[in-house]
């Protein structure tokens, strides 16, 4: 980096100032800026294996490098694997089994109230989904009640009939459990993947 500097400051001075007299000791601490350096003079060959730490990068520099890597940290931010991900669909269920306020999509995406159905204690069933269901994902949603634990568990339709859920509620099964294990009614945040085709009928094949 220092060699890229002083080619910098060589070509700043029209060649007036001989390189070989200019050393790290002849630059003062903090004199060089970003500003001071053209993009592009100083590549990833000028800078020595691990020789700068977390500690010489601000968040400006570190968020620039989030946007160059794309937002799941490939190069670019596109092609194979570089587009951002989404769920398919996703909702926020209320211990009742009724989704929150939409508000304006922010908690509820492609699920509706017809769509949820609870079957029993802490029993939650999902179907009429408008696509097949490939994967889930669930989490407690305790924000007004951090203190009661509660473990959040999600089955997708594979093929065996998902137990206490209707016939029209078959792609997917929530269940809230205290540690204990025992059934009990929560809120939760629940996330769908698609996937091509027809959703899985229960007792077809499947796992």
């Amino acid at each position: 980096m220092i060699v890229a500097v002083i080619a910098l400051i060589v070509a700043a001075s029209g060649g007036a100032m001989a390189a070989g007299l200019i050393t790290g000791a002849n630059i003062k601490n903090g004199s060089l800026t970003g500003a001071d350096i053209k993009n592009g003079s100083i590549t990833g060959k000028d800078v020595k294996n691990r020789s700068l730490g977390t500690a010489k990068l601000t968040r400006g520099a570190i968020a620039s490098l989030r946007g160059q890597l794309g937002p799941q940290g490939n190069s670019g931010g596109g092609g194979a694997g570089g587009a951002a991900g989404e769920a398919t669909a996703y909702a926020r269920v209320a211990a009742d089994g009724t989704l929150e306020p939409g508000d304006g999509g922010k908690q509820n995406k492609k699920v509706v109230a017809i769509d949820v159905q609870h079957a029993a204690a802490g029993v939650y069933c999902f179907g009429g989904l408008p696509f097949a269901v490939a994967s889930a994902m669930v989490s407690p949603d305790s924000a007004g009640d951090i203190a009661n634990t509660k473990i959040a568990n999600v089955a997708v339709q594979r093929g065996i009939t998902l137990g206490t859920c209707d016939a029209g509620h078959q792609q997917a099964r929530v269940s809230m459990v205290t540690p204990a294990g025992v059934l009990t009614d929560h809120r939760f945040q629940v996330w769908f993947e698609a996937t091509g085709g027809s959703q899985i009928q229960p007792g077809v094949g499947g796992d």
